[in-house]
Order: structure tokens, then sequence, then C-alpha cells
């Protein structure tokens, strides 16, 4: 049985490699690329949307979508404590990904985590960002290293785009926490209207 599935598509080598390695397992993919000016520049969605084009070479029936998504990051900018941006920032990420699956019917959304690389991918971490949604959350990457990874990258071509000069995220600390508690997320979120800012989103793109 074929499934749906929404990737959160960056700019970067392991989400492309994780929506080339569902797609080849039959899965319809379905890519979602957050826009998060001004928080990044226009040249990161250009590389976006060249990785967009190549997995859509490779797998003639990907669809690719945006969202608009950098009034959340501006609220979590302004209000959040800076220690627990990026965790905010990821579970206000995944929320996005379960809106646009409940939009375009798909029954599970995926990113291109693999365990400990940064800051936001601590088991811990992970765990407190699975609570944000319901959906099921795929990672197929989850247990390769980073050469693994380029590996694969390379491969399928999407390597030397992914690794064009582009701006990386402004809100990223200098020190990101990286163990989170339920409680101090909690306190964290209260701040936010959460479910206002997730309606605000739109989304644009192919149809489906």
């Amino acid at each position: 049985m074929e499934h749906k599935i929404i990737v959160l598509l960056s700019g970067g080598i392991d989400s492309p490699v994780a929506a080339h390695i569902l797609a080849e397992s039959g899965a319809e993919v379905s890519l979602l690329s957050l826009d998060n000016r001004p928080f990044t520049d226009d040249k990161t969605l250009k590389t976006v949307e060249e990785l967009a084009d190549r997995l859509k070479d490779l797998h003639g029936n990907i669809t690719h979508h945006i969202g608009s998504f950098g009034h959340i990051q501006k609220k979590i900018a302004t209000e959040g404590d800076r220690h627990l941006r990026c965790l905010l920032c990821r579970r206000m990420m995944y929320r996005a990904a379960e809106r646009a699956a409940q939009n375009f019917s798909a029954d599970a959304i995926a990113t291109g985590e693999s365990l400990g690389q940064v800051a936001s991918q601590t088991l811990s971490n992970i765990a407190a960002v699975d609570e944000a949604v319901d959906i099921t959350i795929l990672r197929p990457l989850i247990g390769l290293d980073k050469n693994e990874i380029i590996d694969i990258a390379k491969e399928i071509g999407t390597y030397e785009i992914s690794i064009q000069p582009t701006i990386c995220c402004m809100l990223t600390p200098d020190e990101p926490s990286i163990r989170s508690e339920a409680l101090e997320i909690k306190r964290e979120e209260e701040k936010l209207d959460i479910q206002a800012l997730i309606d605000e989103i739109e989304f644009r793109g192919e149809r489906v």
C-alpha cells in the first residue's frame, strides 16, 4: 500500500536524502519547505527549489509546497528563551508539517534528522519535539552517520546543491539547550498563541 508522506525539506544535505529514500521505498512524497525570511535569505530559498527540482527529476511524482514561517520565528525570537529557540522552532515546524499533512491528506511527516548530529537532535530533544504533534513521524536517516548521508547525497546529485553558500538560520543561539524538561517547554510555549500562529501559515505550491 502506498503511503503519502510530508517531508520537511531544508537547503541542507540530510533532508533531500531522507526524501529520496522514502520515495525509493514506494511512498508518495510531498516536500514541504518553510519560508523563514527575514531570518534567512532568497538564496536559501533558491537552493531549496533546486533540491526539489532534482528530487522531481529522480522521482516524477514528487510535489513541493512552501509554507510561510517567518511570523512564527519572529514570535519565538521576541518571546522565547534564547537557549530553547531551536527546540521551540522545531516543535512549531512539526506542527506546520502536521497541518500540511491534514491539508494534503498525508499519513505521516518525515525529517532528515539523524541522532546526535546537532543540539536539536539529542535523544532528549527528539522526544520533546515528538510530543508536539499527534501524527506519525518518520526519520529514515536516524541511524546513519554524516559520511553515509553525504555518500548518498553525492550519488543522487543533491550534495553539490546543498553545499552552496547560504545564510543559516539567524536565530540559532551560541549555546542551544541539549536537554529539555517538559515543564520548561510548557512554560515557554504558554507565551505563544500556538493555534493562531499555525492558522496564519499560508501554503503555496503545486496542487494535489
